[in-house]
C-alpha cells in the first residue's frame, strides 16, 4: 500500500514517473497527445537506450520529454506533459484526508486545472461579417485568424484581421461598422439648402441636398447634389455670387451680347457695346464685365461724335518733327524723330483716337549698334522708322562677323526689336 502511493506521489510530481513490467521496457511510457520521435524510435529497446517524445500539433511541453530504459522500466529522465495551448496548470496541492470508515489515513494530489477559453470570440451582436470562426463553436486557439468586413452602406473602424496570441489575447480589440455618411461643408453666407438634418452635420447614402440662394445672388455651380458609397458628394457644393444689373442704357449705345436691361449676369460674364450712329464712336470702354461683388468693371459707355486730342505726349530723347498744336482732330496723326546719337525703334507715328494718342515708340542709343558691331544694311544716314511687324536688316562693321544667336534681319514687335551681335574675326 504504501509502495503504491510513493509510484503516485512520483508520478503526480514529475519527477520520477517509472513502467513496471516484467519484461523491463517491452511497453512503452504513455505521453498523451504525444508520440516517440523518429531519431529514438526502435522496433526494440535495451537498458540504456533514451526515447523522446515529441508533443502533437495544437500542444506544448515546457520540458522535452525523455524516458530513458533501466533494469527496473521506464525512467523519467525529463518529465512533463503535452498540453493544449491554451490550458493553464495553476496548482497541485496536498491535503490529508482521513477516511473514517477504514481509520487509514490516505494522502490525495488534488490537481485543480483551469481550462482557459483560448480567445474569446467577437460578439455576436458586433454588427460586423466574420470569416474563419471554428466550426461546432471550437476554442479558438493561438495563431487563429478571422477575418472582418461590413455590409454595404457601412465602412470597417479598425482593423480587418485579427490572430490568436499565445497569451490568448487577440492581436487588435474587435472592429467595428459605422455608417458611411457625408459632411456638410462650410455653406456660402447667401446659400440655402434644402434637405439638411437637424443635426446638419452628417449624411447617409442616398441623401440629397438641393440648393438656392438669396434674391439678388445667382447660385454657381450644382442645384441638387447626393451623397454616394464613397463618403463624398458626387458634386462640389455651390457657392452664389451677386449679379450685376444690367441698367439702362443710353439711346445712342447698342448692345452687341443678347442680354437686354433688366436682365442679371453673373461674375465673369461680359457686356459688348457699339454705337448705332455710323459717325459716332464709343466713349469709354466697349467691353465691360460683371466683377464678383455685383459691380461692373466699367461705367456703361456712351456714344458721340469723334472727341478730338490735346497736346501728344512727350517722347524721351526724342522731339516731334513738326511744330507742336494745342489741339489736334480725329484720326489726326503726329510724327516723332529720334535726337542725334539716338536711333528710333518702333513706328514714329502717334494718332488721337477719340481723345486718346495711341502708339508706341522709342529712341534707342546708338551705341547699342556700336557695342553690337552692326549697322542698317539698306539706310546710312542716322534714322530709319520701323513699324510694328516690319523688318530691319543689319550688317557686320568690318572687321566683324555675326556671333549667330539671332539673325540678321529682326521684326518691330510692339515698339520692341532685338539686336543681333556681330564679333571680331578670328583670321
Amino acid at each position: 500500500m504504501h509502495f503504491s502511493l510513493i509510484l503516485l506521489f512520483l508520478h503526480l510530481l514529475g519527477n520520477v514517473d517509472v513502467s513496471l513490467s516484467q519484461n523491463a521496457c517491452s511497453t512503452l511510457p504513455q505521453v498523451h497527445h504525444a508520440r516517440i520521435s523518429e531519431e529514438t524510435r526502435k522496433t526494440e529497446y535495451q537498458q540504456g537506450h533514451v526515447i523522446e517524445f515529441t508533443c502533437d500539433p495544437g500542444y506544448k511541453s515546457s520540458l522535452t520529454i525523455k524516458y530513458a530504459c533501466t533494469s527496473g522500466g521506464w525512467l523519467a529522465i525529463s518529465g512533463g506533459s503535452c498540453t493544449c495551448k491554451s490550458v493553464v496548470i495553476l496548482f497541485c496541492a496536498f491535503n490529508t484526508e482521513v477516511n473514517t470508515n477504514n481509520n487509514n489515513n490516505t494522502v490525495v494530489c488534488a490537481l485543480d486545472v483551469l481550462l482557459t477559453s483560448g480567445c474569446e470570440p467577437p460578439p455576436v451582436d458586433g454588427g460586423f461579417i466574420v470569416k474563419g470562426l471554428p466550426e461546432n463553436n471550437d476554442l479558438i486557439l493561438p495563431d487563429h485568424v478571422l477575418t472582418f468586413s461590413c455590409e454595404d452602406g457601412k465602412y470597417l473602424n479598425g482593423t480587418s484581421l485579427l490572430i490568436c496570441g499565445e497569451d490568448g489575447q487577440w492581436t487588435s480589440p474587435f472592429p467595428s461598422c459605422n455608417d458611411i455618411t457625408c459632411e456638410v461643408d462650410v455653406m456660402h453666407p447667401n446659400l440655402h439648402a434644402t434637405g439638411l438634418t437637424s443635426a446638419n452635420e452628417i449624411m447617409k447614402i442616398g441623401h440629397v441636398l438641393q440648393f438656392s440662394c438669396d434674391t439678388g445672388y445667382r447660385l454657381d455651380g450644382s442645384v441638387r447634389i447626393q451623397c454616394l458609397q464613397s463618403g463624398q458628394w458626387d458634386k462640389p457644393f455651390p457657392t452664389c455670387s451677386k449679379n450685376c444689373r444690367v441698367t439702362e442704357i443710353p439711346g445712342s449705345v447698342r448692345l452687341t451680347t443678347r442680354h437686354v436691361a433688366g436682365s442679371q449676369l453673373r461674375a465673369g460674364e461680359k457686356l459688348r457695346f457699339d454705337c448705332r450712329l455710323r459717325n459716332h464712336v464709343i466713349h469709354g470702354n466697349e467691353e465691360v464685365e460683371c466683377l464678383a461683388n455685383g459691380q461692373w468693371s466699367e461705367p456703361f459707355p456712351t456714344c458721340g461724335p469723334p472727341v478730338g486730342c490735346g497736346k501728344p505726349p512727350t517722347l524721351p530723347d526724342g522731339d516731334l518733327k513738326y511744330d507742336i498744336k494745342f489741339s489736334y482732330v480725329n484720326t489726326e496723326k503726329v510724327e516723332y524723330i529720334c535726337q542725334l546719337h539716338y536711333t528710333m525703334q518702333g513706328e514714329p507715328f502717334k494718332t488721337c483716337n477719340n481723345g486718346r494718342w495711341t502708339g508706341s515708340m522709342r529712341c534707342l542709343p546708338k551705341d547699342d549698334m556700336y557695342r553690337h558691331n552692326i549697322r542698317f544694311t539698306h539706310k546710312t544716314d542716322d534714322k530709319l522708322y520701323s513699324p510694328h511687324k516690319d523688318h530691319i536688316t543689319f550688317s557686320c562693321i568690318r572687321g566683324t562677323v555675326p556671333d549667330g544667336r539671332l539673325e540678321m534681319r529682326q521684326e518691330c514687335n510692339d515698339g520692341v526689336m532685338n539686336l543681333p551681335t556681330c564679333v571680331p574675326r578670328s583670321w
